[in-house]
């Protein structure tokens, strides 16, 4: 019995501490708590992990957009440029545009000499519309007359509809005489010889209720003859309709066309002859127009080029600096939030998390370092973070806080370190944009030698959180 109680004891402690735990039969459903405390911790650890990476591939896609609009800045100067140019050759195409007036007024009068013997042409046109007009209206009586057939047809339709419902009248009244005739037959065989003559009118009555069927039912065939010969007629008087429309449209875009004036034609036949020695003039000039326009087509391409990178700089970074921003921002907090959560036992990580970070962490920053290198060394600009709080040590730095006293002393002193060696990077771009090629090396020694303290640093982080570990001591506990 008292073993059972020291079980049970040792599972409530391991659960209260999240530490690994002898999973006892005894135990029950301690078992699976501890067991799906563990699983969430885990599961926070690799949330942690994936957040991290997030919001790090967000700050570098940051970077990215702004050194897009770096290139927006330098693209607007070209395109400024050929604006320049172009305006230069615009000036010269104006003087070019001058002859080019000259001759089109001569091509003016020309044009109002051809309008005035477009008048005559008209004239000759308005008679011929005259004739089609008659047509027309003939046309329009026949179209007239077809709807007004199309309403006799659709009233004879209904009148037919009236006797094919009487006929329908007509053939129950005769089923139910023939039916009654039958019913009085019935009776009367019964009644034997008291109900023969009865029997002989039965009989009269039930070969007139017949007759009368056949009757009617040859009507309804007629009357369903009728009902599509009217159905066809209507049709017909509907597509004769629409070709007496169609023809009408067809007289007004004949009416439009139709010119029978061969005078008029010779005349402007004339005219044009003009027109063609005005047109040669304007030749001559538009000659001298395109050599002056091969310029400006030539700076227009570059203008189109450099029009085409600055739209596409711009809509990248339209379309990704905003959100990008507001997604990072998000994630850090939800980093910082981690970092809170990480001071409860339940969500506590595990020390090969820190020391997984550091480990990336080193290598990150040596890539900072040889990026900075290579800028002091060509003078030339490049992608590099500036901010402390966003890169990947700035990231897991601000949001986490151990608490185990070995490494608050050393974790303390990265921040001064961390902060001076990014404001290198800062230094070091200033003096590029600013042309101070001779402050670009001490700049570089400062930071690779400030860099050298802040890898020192991890490095002994790393050596005592290894240590903690071997002793089960979390940094964060």
């Amino acid at each position: 019995m008292k073993i059972r109680k020291k079980n049970f004891n040792n599972a409530i402690e391991s659960i209260s501490r999240l530490n690994a735990m002898s999973y006892e039969p005894a135990n029950g459903e301690l078992n699976n708590i501890h067991q799906r405390l563990s699983n969430g911790r885990k599961a926070f650890e690799q949330a942690v992990n994936k957040t991290m990476d997030a919001v790090i591939y967000l700050s570098s896609m940051d970077l990215k957009l702004e050194a897009n609009v770096k290139t927006i800045h330098q693209t607007s100067a070209t395109v400024s440029a050929a604006v320049d140019s172009i305006g230069k050759s615009s000036e010269s195409t104006a003087e070019i545009a001058a002859d080019v007036m000259k001759a089109h007024e001569n091509l003016t009068a020309t044009i109002i000499e051809v309008s005035g013997e477009s008048g005559k042409i008209m004239e000759d046109i308005r008679n011929v519309e005259k004739d089609f007009t008659s047509i027309t209206e003939l046309s329009d009586a026949a179209i007239s007359t077809a709807k007004d057939m199309k309403n006799d047809i659709y009233g004879l339709l209904d009148i037919i509809q009236n006797m094919d419902e009487a006929l329908t009248a007509i053939n129950s009244i005769s089923s139910q005489t023939n039916l009654l005739a039958l019913n009085a037959s019935i009776e009367a065989a019964r009644a034997g010889e008291a109900g023969r003559g009865f029997a002989v009118v039965a009989e009269e009555i039930r070969e007139l209720a017949n007759r009368t069927k056949l009757l009617t039912d040859r009507m309804g065939a007629f009357i369903n003859s009728i009902q599509d010969a009217s159905r066809k007629s209507s049709s017909s008087v509907d597509t004769t309709v629409e070709e007496l429309e169609h023809m009408n449209e067809n007289i007004q875009n004949v009416m439009k066309i139709t010119s029978n004036s061969r005078t008029g034609m010779d005349h402007i036949a004339d005219s044009v002859t003009s027109l063609a020695a005005a047109s040669e003039e304007i030749s001559s000039s538009m000659n001298e127009l395109e050599h002056q326009m091969q310029g400006v087509n030539e700076q227009c391409q570059t203008l189109q080029d450099s029009a085409l990178s600055l739209e596409m700089a711009s809509r990248n970074t339209a379309e990704l600096v905003e959100p990008s921003k507001a997604i990072e921002k998000e994630l850090d907090e939800s980093v910082k939030i981690m970092g809170r959560m990480a001071a409860d036992t339940f969500y506590m990580p595990d020390n090969r998390i820190v020391l997984d970070w550091l480990d990336t962490v080193v290598h990150v920053h040596q890539n900072w370092l040889n990026t900075l290198k290579n800028m002091a060394q060509t003078g030339k600009t490049d992608i590099l973070q500036t901010d402390s709080t966003k890169c990947g040590l700035g990231r897991f730095y601000y949001a986490f806080k151990p608490v185990n006293p070995q490494v608050l002393e050393v974790w303390n002193r990265i921040d001064a370190k961390h902060k001076a060696f990014h404001s290198y990077g800062a230094n070091m771009l200033s003096a590029i944009q600013n042309d101070h090629t001779e402050e670009l090396q001490p700049i570089y020694e400062r930071a690779e030698s400030c860099s050298k303290e802040l890898v020192s640093d991890l490095h002994t982080l790393v050596r005592i959180i290894e240590s903690l570990t071997k002793a089960q001591i979390r940094i964060f506990e």
